[in-house]
């Protein structure tokens, strides 16, 4: 999926597709569950395919949506704006919230950081979802995803957790992404190492 030469229909098909897994993981309510407690009127979503995401945003806060993709959807099913381009270096729409999901293992170490800087120019808080490189979920996945999901995204989901960062490896990076601000961040893993998600709140 980050060859650009990939067509737009199997393109499309695919995130249509991921927006599923994402829905089956419970991706899309563990962002909504985290902004609840200061619900954003302006959301931003780096990297949000066919804006699957945003829609369920959209619906849960009445907020306005935006994405921010370097393959934007065209005609998306979901009437959000999407916008094509590099969120690690080109001016982003400012917003109360950023969220990315199943984006940060797709990018360079470099790439992280400078997106953690980049977003901070423009929003308030940025909430990433990923995977975490551990044997455990690659297990579960081949046992328990193969049969629900197309052969294509099965194949994607392993080399994304092949991929992704480790816990530390990925809180270095936000560090460095950090550096010289007074910006806070937690971080959480789930039990099985599923998932790990960054909760950063820049300051003013």
């Amino acid at each position: 999926m980050d060859n650009p030469e990939f067509a737009r229909d199997l393109r499309q098909d695919f995130h249509a597709e991921l927006a599923r897994l994402n829905r089956l993981l419970g991706n899309n309510k563990m962002i909504i569950e985290r902004l609840r407690c200061n619900p954003p009127a302006r959301v931003m979503d780096i990297g949000c395919g066919d804006g699957a995401l945003l829609a369920d945003v959209r619906d849960a806060f009445g907020a306005e949506v935006t994405g921010v993709d370097l393959y934007a959807c065209p005609n998306n099913p979901w009437g959000v704006n999407i916008i094509a381009g590099d969120a690690t270096s080109m001016p982003l729409p400012p917003s109360d919230a950023a969220v990315s999901v199943l984006t940060i293992h797709h990018l360079t170490e470099e790439e992280v950081v400078a997106l953690v800087k980049n977003v901070g120019r423009s929003s308030k808080r940025f909430v990433i979802v990923d995977l975490v490189r551990h044997r455990l979920p690659i297990a579960l996945f081949s046992i328990f995803m193969r049969p629900l999901l197309d052969p294509v995204v099965f194949r994607d989901g392993l080399q994304s957790i092949r991929r992704a960062y480790t816990p530390d490896e990925l809180r270095a990076l936000v560090v460095r992404g950090l550096k010289g601000t007074d910006a806070i961040f937690e971080q959480w893993v789930s039990p099985i190492y599923g998932k790990q998600i960054i909760d950063i709140r820049y300051r003013d």
